[in-house]
């Protein structure tokens, strides 16, 4: 599969959910109810697939996913050292728990595709990703500041990739895609919740 088809998927996908790249305020597009413990996306092993059961939607999907989960773990690193607050420290580490874990699945897809692993989306500032900006000031912060700006990119990240999901489980093709999109669909609802008890009150 050419470099450009898998760049048009990239643009179809996205230009479903996104209305721009600024960051937006929307809801959740799912959650509700108290927070209780985020599942591991790792808990079921990805079944095998072949190449040829993955759509161009499919590998954008696999591929932006896990440009979003790897900046979105250098913000998890951050946290230890730049907060003092025991539960949105917690939260962090379960973030990083179910990213980590999830990298390891979509990876195995884009493995199982065919397709070698790259960045397609290095220097992109794409809704729900943490940008080198957003890392300058969240280095820059601590205590109230920096959490705030965490729960800020947390969030925007958690409710871009709820979107993604739900695109990809709709228009892919690969049964094990869009299970994973489900799972993660899931998991993120979750951790929206939790996220809303934790930082600074609403000003």
């Amino acid at each position: 599969m050419s470099r450009i088809v898998r760049d048009m998927a990239v643009v179809a996908l996205v230009g479903v959910l996104v209305t721009g790249c600024a960051r937006t305020g929307d809801e959740p597009a799912a959650g509700g109810g108290a927070a209780e413990p985020v599942a591991s996306t790792a808990a079921t092993p990805t079944p095998s697939a072949t190449a040829g059961d993955f759509s161009p939607t499919d590998i954008a999907w696999t591929q932006l996913m896990i440009a979003l989960d790897d900046k979105t773990l250098l913000l998890v690193d951050l946290t230890p050292k730049q907060t003092t607050d025991p539960d949105l420290r917690g939260l962090a580490d379960r973030v990083g728990d179910g990213h980590r874990a999830e990298l390891t699945r979509l990876r195995e897809l884009l493995r199982q595709a065919g397709v070698a692993e790259s960045n397609e989306h290095e220097g992109h500032d794409m809704p729900g990703m943490v940008t080198a900006s957003d890392l300058r000031a969240l280095t820059a912060a601590t205590g109230p500041a920096f959490d705030q700006l965490f729960v800020t990119n947390m969030r925007d990240h958690l409710e871009q990739t709820v979107r993604l999901a739900q695109a990809v489980r709709k228009s892919g093709h690969e049964p094990h895609v869009r299970e994973l999109a489900g799972e993660i669909e899931q998991v993120r609802a979750t951790q929206l919740d939790q996220l809303a008890t934790v930082g600074p009150p609403a000003g």
